[in-house]
C-alpha cells in the first residue's frame, strides 16, 4: 500500500480520536483552598501531560521515522480538576499527534503535540533517544530516551517537565514489546491570584518515576500500538495508530 493511503488512514483515526476523545477540561482559574492541594492537582498534572513513552527502543535508522497519533485516557488520583474548571472529571482523555526522525549512530528524534479537544489544555513536548545497543536475532535493543514538555495556550499557569527513560525491545515476528523505567521532574507555576482569599499559591516542583509498557504491532498497511503508562500515581492507556518505517 502506497504511504499517501497510509496517511489517509492515519488521518481517518485522527478524526475519530478527536470525537472520542472529546472532553471540556479547561484551566481557566485557580481555586485552591491551600498549598497542599494545589501540589495534589500538580502532581496529577504531571501525570497526565508528561511525555509518554509510545514507541519500541530499535532505532529507525539514517532513512527511518515513525509518524502517527495516539488516543490517551488518564485516571486522576486527587480528581481536582474542579478547582480550575467548571467542567471538571476523575479523568482526562487527550489526543497527541507524533513525528520522530531516524539520524545515524542510533539516535532518533521526536516532536509530540498534545490536545485535549474543546479544551484550552495542550503541550508541546521534544525527545531525543539513544539505542546504545542494537539488539540482534535473540538480543533486545536497550537506550535511553530524554524529553522536555511545555504547556501551550494556558493563561492560569505554567507547567514544564522533563526526564529521562531507560528502554527495552524486541521485535517478535510482526510485533515488538516494549517497556521502560525512568523519572521526570515537573514545576507548576501560577501565573495568576488564588481566588480563595488568604490561600497564596507557590510553584510545585515534583519528581515522580515513570514506567510504560506496550507492544507495536505492524500490520503491513499501518502500525497499531497500545501501551500503558504510568506517572507518579496517574496510570494512562493509550492507543497509537500510524506508520513506522
Amino acid at each position: 500500500m502506497r504511504l499517501s493511503a497510509k496517511l489517509s488512514i492515519t488521518a481517518t483515526f485522527v478524526c475519530l480520536s478527536s470525537s472520542v476523545f472529546a472532553a471540556k477540561n479547561n484551566i481557566n482559574y485557580l481555586n485552591f483552598s491551600s498549598q497542599d492541594q494545589f501540589k495534589h492537582f500538580s502532581t496529577d498534572l504531571t501525570g497526565v501531560l508528561a511525555y509518554k513513552s509510545l514507541r519500541p527502543t530499535e532505532p529507525l535508522g539514517l532513512i527511518g521515522f515513525d509518524i502517527g497519533i495516539s488516543g490517551n485516557s488518564s485516571s486522576l488520583k486527587y480528581k481536582d480538576m474542579g478547582s480550575v474548571s467548571s467542567n471538571s472529571a476523575n479523568s482526562i482523555d487527550t489526543v497527541t499527534l507524533h513525528a520522530v526522525k531516524g539520524l545515524p549512530l542510533g539516535i532518533d528524534v521526536g516532536v509530540d503535540y498534545m490536545t485535549t479537544p474543546n479544551s484550552n489544555l495542550s503541550t508541546w513536548s521534544g525527545n531525543m533517544s539513544w539505542a546504545f545497543f542494537d539488539g540482534g536475532i535473540l538480543s533486545p535493543s536497550i537506550g535511553i530516551n530524554g524529553h522536555y514538555t511545555q504547556t501551550s495556550g494556558i493563561s492560569a499557569l505554567d507547567y514544564k517537565s522533563y526526564g529521562m527513560d531507560l528502554g527495552v525491545s524486541k521485535g517478535i515476528l510482526n510485533m515488538t514489546p516494549f517497556a521502560s523505567v525512568g523519572i521526570v521532574n515537573s514545576e507548576v507555576k501560577p501565573l495568576i491570584t488564588n481566588q480563595v482569599s488568604g490561600v497564596s499559591l507557590q510553584k510545585v516542583t515534583s519528581t515522580m518515576t515513570k514506567i510504560a509498557a506496550g507492544v507495536n504491532i505492524n500490520l503491513l498497511f499501518m502500525d497499531v500500538l497500545v501501551a500503558y503508562n504510568q506517572i507518579g500515581d496517574v496510570p494512562t492507556y493509550s492507543i497509537k495508530a500510524g506508520y513506522r518505517f
